[in-house]
């Protein structure tokens, strides 16, 4: 592709940015993954500094039991906004695939269409999601103590929800073109706008754990503004014309089956674990406060993988549409070696100081909290090497356009979660839950790998590729007789 950024938007060529603009379907497929994935993993980074500010901030400001009452509803929030972050990320697998096999007029027309999808999508969530906030509550044993301030928190943040649909989509679509490092940008000022209204929302203005919520809600609104302007401004590969929004009834039904295949299995697992919190919540507040704590420090700790598997579907779309799919598996089988040496690293760091991460995060004296988290951390790192294996082969068959697959895992996962909660968590109470997750990433990776080798372009691609191989090795097995002969 040129360097030039010049547009043509009524034929099908479009000259790309190569500053901006990754093609992975060419050159080291290891050097395209980490290009693309170190300004995702900064990105990655600061939402969970979004997500630890509040927590670090309630903690230490509001005490325990405002801690308690975030952690109570937190996944409700996931629940939610993974219907929004997933048809995001399908949305993009679809525009990643056209742009692999060179279609700019089929991606352009898939970002319309996108588009459309997103404004009808965005406002049913929030409708929803406000309608059935207090019976999710109810069903999830909410301590009647922490409902009200609970539910102030969680209001305001899914009132605010739509514009972190916003801004996803618009960096879904920029990074389906390779494009990792702009969405970083948006997400800089959007983080540095949190952590400033939440010290002046909770510490000056006094105004509690709702004042955290709305400095979150603020930064998505900023994030999403943010990233519109920026993508007029500096972006003309991503300007439409009118008829880019006209509807594509086939391209529709891709955007749309392939963006709610990701809704449903994010939300399929986000249900799952909205089912362990229910049990959670019923250990009491010092349970449900550990167990908050741990998840952030341990989301923190997925990231690199959660990176290195989102990179892996955007490369696996791309080199999908332009049919090179052992690419596909050897980009697999380099992130699987980048990421057990991070693995290793992490083990190190949670085993030697785990108990100083979660003491400072949490800011609380209680050695339960402290020691229940901990206990939670060294049990489950380990089993992130399995889990590795899960993350980038249901990201690879995603890229590679599964559909199915990657859901009846997440069915499976599910159902997993809803065992734990009926009997391991009955009858070995918090122990029940910290076991619950390595046991299902074993089943569920398991599934993946069959299917990942089953999938009928990697089975051509390594059986192409098999041939390949031993046609050099019989032309060079008789150029050998032949100089043997002469």
């Amino acid at each position: 592709m040129s360097t030039n950024s010049n547009t043509n938007l009524s034929s099908n060529t479009i000259k790309f940015n190569s500053k901006r603009i990754i093609d992975m379907t060419v050159g080291d497929p290891m050097k395209n993954i980490l290009k693309f994935a170190l300004p995702l993993f900064l990105s990655n980074l600061l939402m969970q500094f979004y997500n630890l500010t509040d927590i670090a901030i309630v903690g230490n400001a509001l005490g325990d039991d405002a801690l308690s009452a975030v952690g109570a509803v937190s996944t409700i929030y996931s629940l939610f906004i993974s219907l929004c972050f997933g048809m995001s990320n399908g949305f993009s697998i679809v525009i990643a695939k056209h742009f692999g096999a060179c279609d700019y007029k089929k991606m352009r027309k898939a970002v319309g269409n996108t588009i459309l999808i997103f404004v009808v999508w965005g406002v049913l969530i929030k409708v929803v999601s406000l309608l059935t906030l207090k019976p999710l509550m109810h069903a999830l044993n909410t301590p009647p103590e922490l409902f009200d301030e609970a539910y102030g928190y969680i209001s305001i943040i899914l009132s605010f929800m739509i514009f972190s649909f916003a801004y996803n989509v618009q960096a879904g679509i920029m990074r389906a073109l390779g494009n990792s490092k702009d969405p970083l940008l948006f997400l800089m000022v959007s983080t540095v706008t949190n952590v400033g209204l939440d010290l002046l929302f909770v510490y000056v203005f006094k105004w509690g754990i709702r004042g955290a919520a709305l400095a979150t809600g603020l930064s998505f609104v900023l994030a999403a503004v943010f990233a519109f302007v920026f993508i007029v401004k500096k972006v003309p590969e991503l300007r439409l014309s009118r008829s880019d929004f006209k509807v594509d009834k086939n391209l529709m039904i891709d955007l749309f089956t392939s963006g709610l295949s990701f809704a449903m299995m994010f939300t399929i697992v986000n249900l799952g674990t909205l089912i362990l919190q229910s049990a959670i919540n019923g250990f009491g507040k010092t349970i449900i406060a550990a167990h908050t704590t741990a998840r952030k420090v341990s989301e923190l700790c997925m990231m690199p993988l959660s990176t290195l598997a989102t990179t892996l579907a955007t490369f696996s779309g791309q080199n999908h549409g332009a049919g090179k799919h052992l690419r596909v598996w050897k980009g697999i089988k380099k992130s699987l070696l980048l990421s057990y040496g991070v693995i290793i690293i992490m083990i190190f760091i949670i085993y030697f100081f785990g108990r100083s991460i979660v003491t400072g995060l949490s800011g609380s004296e209680s050695s339960k909290l402290i020691s229940t988290a901990v206990l939670y951390l060294k049990f489950d790192l380990p089993f992130y090497f399995v889990l590795a294996i899960l993350l980038f082969t249901r990201s690879s068959l995603q890229g590679l356009g599964s559909k199915i697959v990657p859901l009846v895992a997440s069915i499976m996962e599910l159902v997993l979660k809803i065992a734990t909660v009926g009997f391991l968590a009955k009858h070995y109470g918090y122990w029940g839950i910290i076991v619950c997750e390595p046991i299902s990433w074993i089943l569920c990776s398991i599934f993946n790998v069959i299917a990942f080798f089953m999938n009928h372009n990697i089975r051509n691609a390594m059986r192409e590729a098999k041939l390949s191989k031993k046609s050099k090795i019989k032309l060079s097995s008789a150029d050998t007789n032949e100089s043997l002969s002469d």
